[in-house]
């Protein structure tokens, strides 16, 4: 049993799920697609290369733009997993490979790297990446600490890593556009891995005084009030939209909910939750628990003006994240990974708890 496995004396198993193979021609929403022998079906129909080489494991995660399999290589000898995207149906064809080409261009340990490319057909293709070993960071909450929420000590360790991994980003001139739990995933070593560029936006060749208004891309409880309310940004302040859904990603780690009473709102209203973000304060619950640093740090980050919001370099440099150098020194001190595991999502680094007092 492993480091992770240890934390939880319980991981539910998925049932599976018995279903006649069907013609991939017939399948109508492309969400059945999601079901692992149908999936196997298609590439027997349509893509040779992919039973030639590879074999799916398991389902693990859908949105606008692909599905995404675990998998592996039928020609490696240690069975090590990768994680398979399929945009399959790509209505988007003037874009259709505006992931890969950003994902493709970034090479930093904080970004998932992209190890492969693969044409189905004129439409459809599938991409070859890092696997996040423990999953994203919702997955990881739900499936092994079985809660909603984690320990500040651990939210300080991975905020610090995503941070640098959209500094990288931003001197690259690129904004992922849509940092969510789901868009962060854990690898084997518990350090972060930044995935999904399907709404990154290159800015390169743009002026940093010129505005835009750029579009409704990303997750919308995610979104910065300035994307939500269609307002014309310059471009020197791009990396703030990212600091911002990481605010949002960081307080829902905290407290298990949205700031700005978003947890009401359904759906993807964007008008009324950018209306109820500008007509709500920032709230933090009662007797949370979080530091006054932590909570500064939230503020600095969420703060509605973009133009006063937190920049990279002021967030890197804020007091609260430079705790995580703390965490990563006992992490190195740490004889086994195992013990520092349960220190960090038990709050229970004492180092580390003195520090943010």
């Amino acid at each position: 049993m492993n480091t992770i496995e240890k934390l939880s004396t319980a991981i539910e198993s998925k049932p599976k799920i018995s279903l006649n193979l069907l013609n991939v021609e017939q399948i109508e929403p492309l969400g059945d697609l999601k079901k692992k022998d149908i999936m196997e079906e298609y590439l027997r129909n349509n893509c040779p290369t992919f039973n030639e080489n590879f074999e799916l494991v398991d389902y693990l995660d859908s949105g606008s733009t692909g599905i995404v399999y675990k998998g592996k290589s039928k020609n490696s000898r240690d069975n090590k997993l990768f994680s398979f995207k399929f945009c399959i149906r790509n209505r988007n064809q003037k874009n259709k490979y505006h992931e890969i080409i950003h994902q493709k261009s970034l090479h930093n340990k904080y970004i998932s790297e992209i190890l492969a490319f693969y044409k189905i057909n004129s439409t459809d293709y599938f991409s070859v990446s890092e696997l996040g070993k423990y999953g994203n960071i919702d997955t990881f909450m739900h499936k092994f600490l079985k809660r909603n929420y984690l320990s500040e000590t651990f939210i300080n360790y991975i905020a610090k890593q995503i941070l640098e991994g959209l500094n990288y980003m931003h001197r690259a001139k690129l904004v992922h556009m849509d940092i969510k739990k789901g868009n962060i995933v854990l690898d084997s070593d518990m350090n972060i891995k930044l995935i999904d560029f399907s709404s990154a936006f290159s800015f390169k060749n743009y002026k940093p005084d010129e505005e835009i208004k750029l579009p409704l891309i990303g997750t919308t409880r995610y979104m910065s009030p300035e994307i939500l309310n269609r307002e014309k940004i310059k471009v020197k302040f791009f990396e703030k939209i990212d600091i911002y859904s990481l605010g949002v990603t960081l307080y829902n780690l905290a407290f298990g909910f949205y700031p700005y009473n978003l947890n009401n709102i359904q759906g993807n209203d964007y008008q009324n939750i950018g209306a109820q973000i500008l007509n709500n304060n920032l709230q933090f619950p009662r007797n949370s628990g979080i530091s006054k640093k932590f909570e500064s740090f939230l503020r600095a980050i969420l703060e509605k003006d973009y133009e006063k919001r937190y920049n990279i370099k002021e967030a890197l440099e804020d007091p609260w994240i430079k705790g995580w150098d703390i965490i990563n020194e006992e992490k190195e001190n740490t004889d086994q990974q195992e013990n520092f595991v349960i220190r960090l999502v038990s709050d229970n680094i004492p180092k580390f708890n003195k520090y943010i007092q």
